[in-house]
């Protein structure tokens, strides 16, 4: 049954209303979609049956992936229109004019207008060593994907795929979080003030980060106004935000932390590589469970910010070691004497020390409570839970296209070419360029990946078969991680 518009007219049987979710499968209303491109309502004849079926089985296919993706709400399709490439974002239409523009060009450009002509008008014009990580990431990928070491692909005749640096990687990763927290409605303006400012852009960006892991999730979020005061005169010191999962009647309060290391994000001081690895972030958890909730559960979020070495699990880490020693030390909450939060976890996303050098990924820790002083309304691991682990563990995901026909294919092949082959086993083997033995390891890894493509060569009766170097590859990741 169509739904009629405000006047209370009904719609004729065979009709779009302006607020029925719009033909194209992009879970949004028809006058927030295909209705701001210009047009009166399309008559029943220009859309078959078959098309609206069939945009709904793509829209629940679409759907079905994202959701293994940690991403379990509904997102809007790239349109092509008049020579044009679109993009919903929120009551607002992001437009390029180069038609075959992929998903992510759409964002990174949202990305750019979200953050003002002004701000970087005034960001290009300083020295090289003054200018924010936002402009540094974008000017390193100009021209990234002529480089041999990213496996540039040519996907079709106007698209093309590389392996994103860790530089990239976190670029991209803002550009998503941000779209999507603004196509809800929960982009604040004090998070982009923050985020343009260098000395504070860190603890804003994982802010955002926290923020879009749980809309991803499926909550709503709702702000602190501040206007309560203490006897000190000062607001009280509450958690960045709150988040609401009808379904499970879970409202939470948000807490996100991020350590800052000297010499790392504009950070001042020179970096200590060693000290970087560590996970010492119990400051950073005594501040966390300090912060007023009123009454509800407590979720904290802390990111140790600390070098990933390629190929190593999370559990070799040197950060996740202290993390273990350190709450491994702490008494076990009982219902007499439970803990503050109902759930921690502690994050690694941390691309940045990759650089240009290709990414090796986020990590992450959870750390739940069975004793809380304020328990989830369906659990320590009830379906809420469940729905943020996912949504942080596939942190860092970020979907190359939007188009129902071709999200949820399989983005990269079974097999692996030479130049793919080689650069997964840099992935694999290398250090952070901080490392002290980072030329050291370059020399090493380069000897390496001559000798495995030798070995895969001979394994493949001296050519190259791809699956062949798949197995080869598979087999020693495993010899290497453990």
């Amino acid at each position: 049954m169509s739904s009629g518009p405000r006047s209370g007219k009904r719609n004729k049987p065979g009709k779009i209303g302006r607020n029925d979710p719009c033909f194209c499968g992009s879970g949004l209303k028809y006058k927030k979609c295909h209705l701001l491109l210009g047009g009166a309502l399309p008559k029943p004849s220009q859309i078959p049956y078959e098309f609206i079926e069939e945009q709904k089985i793509a829209s629940a296919q679409r759907s079905e992936f994202l959701a293994s993706k940690g991403i379990l709400i509904t997102l809007p399709n790239t349109i092509s229109f008049k020579g044009k490439t679109v993009l919903a974002v929120g009551n607002e239409i992001m437009v390029e004019e180069n038609p075959h523009a992929t998903f992510h060009q759409l964002l990174f450009r949202n990305l750019q207008h979200t953050m003002g002509d002004e701000w970087w008008k005034t960001e290009q014009a300083k020295e090289e060593s003054e200018k924010h990580y936002i402009l540094k990431c974008f000017e390193q990928l100009q021209g990234s994907d002529s480089r041999a070491d990213l496996d540039v692909t040519q996907i079709d005749e106007n698209t093309r795929s590389m392996v994103a640096t860790g530089d990239t990687q976190e670029l991209l990763s803002l550009a998503f979080d941000v779209w999507i927290l603004a196509h809800k409605g929960y982009m604040r303006e004090d998070w982009l003030k923050r985020l343009r400012d260098p000395d504070q852009y860190q603890g804003a960006r994982y802010e955002i980060a926290v923020a879009s892991i749980f809309v991803r999730a499926g909550c709503e979020l709702e702000f602190y106004d501040n206007d309560r005061i203490e006897e000190d005169g000062r607001p009280p010191k509450r958690a960045e935000f709150i988040a609401v999962h009808k379904e499970t009647g879970n409202r939470v309060a948000v807490e996100a932390k991020s350590r800052h290391v000297k010499g790392v994000l504009h950070t001042a001081g020179t970096l200590k590589y060693q000290k970087a690895l560590r996970g010492d972030v119990s400051l950073l958890y005594k501040k966390a469970l300090l912060k007023e909730t009123d009454g509800l559960p407590l979720v904290v979020f802390i990111d140790v910010n600390s070098p990933a070495e390629g190929g190593q699990p999370v559990q070799k880490s040197k950060w996740f070691e202290d993390i273990r020693r350190s709450f491994g030390d702490r008494p076990e909450p009982t219902p007499d004497e439970p803990d503050t939060q109902a759930a921690l976890f502690v994050t690694n996303y941390s691309g940045h020390y990759q650089g240009d050098q290709a990414s090796v990924g986020g990590q992450d820790l959870f750390i739940g409570s069975l004793h809380t002083k304020h328990p989830l309304a369906d659990g320590p691991m009830g379906e809420f839970m469940k729905r943020i682990m996912k949504s942080v563990n596939n942190y860092g995901y970020v979907p190359p296209t939007m188009d129902n026909e071709k999200l949820g294919k399989p983005e990269v092949p079974v097999g692996l070419t030479k130049e793919r082959f080689a650069i997964k086993i840099r992935q694999l083997t290398m250090l952070p360029k901080e490392h002290p033995d980072y030329e050291t390891r370059k020399k090493e890894t380069d000897g390496l990946i001559e000798m495995l493509i030798w070995d895969t060569e001979q394994k493949s009766g001296g050519g190259w078969d791809e699956a062949v170097a798949a197995e080869n590859y598979k087999q020693f990741a495993w010899l290497w991680a453990n």
